[in-house]
């Protein structure tokens, strides 16, 4: 194994090994393994191939608003300049943390069920919505390994992270749906796997 395969043992070595053998799957001329149900209607001709646990994040900031205190203060000169300083760090703290929440960070934190299609993943987010994001849409797939997760990167919306046991797995089919089978064998984040035969 090469130094940036992560240490593995339990349902994580299960969610690699299962990433190994589908990427050599794939490169060898297997067909995808099609389900004969899902919860939500699909397109026409849109065909379903697996639903997988994973935990779900997106990347962006956010406008946040925060109040500052402005008290009046009469008395001693000591007194009032003690308010004021109050007033200012509490001012200096309340925009601190303001500013920590509107940086773009990764949010909405949540583990969902992921259904993969040959036109897009699936999932129900915060137990509400369906969102989907097609394979055409899909303009970059960052398979980062060492950290059991995938990114998707989209022209139009927000960066989506997959990340968990079958991250891997997951980065193996997305850089098949979404660039094919040669990219598949090249793609160098997924050299970790081992060798693309073929």
């Amino acid at each position: 194994m090469t130094d940036n395969v992560p240490t593995l043992d339990g349902v994580w070595n299960q969610g690699w090994q299962s990433a190994v053998e589908l990427r050599a799957a794939l490169l060898g001329g297997e067909p995808l393994p099609e389900m004969p149900y899902v919860p939500v209607r699909l397109e026409p001709e849109e065909k379903a191939h697996a639903a997988v646990v994973l935990d779900y994040s997106r990347y962006y900031g956010m406008d946040v608003t925060y109040q500052q205190n402005s008290n009046f203060y009469f008395g001693s000169p000591v007194f009032v300049a003690a308010g004021l300083a109050a007033d200012a760090i509490g001012n200096a703290s309340a925009r601190g943390r303001a500013e920590a929440m509107a940086r773009a960070q990764w949010r909405e934190f949540q583990q969902v069920t992921v259904y993969v299609t040959s036109t897009r993943l699936l999932a129900l987010v915060d137990g509400t919505r369906w969102l989907s994001w097609y394979h055409q849409g899909n303009v970059q797939v960052h398979a980062l390994l060492g950290e059991w997760a995938v990114v998707q990167m989209f022209p139009d919306c927000e960066p989506v992270r997959w990340q968990g046991p079958a991250a891997p797995w997951l980065a193996v089919l997305l850089v098949y749906l979404v660039f094919g089978e040669d990219n598949l064998r090249h793609h160098p984040e997924l050299s970790a796997l081992g060798p693309a035969f073929g």
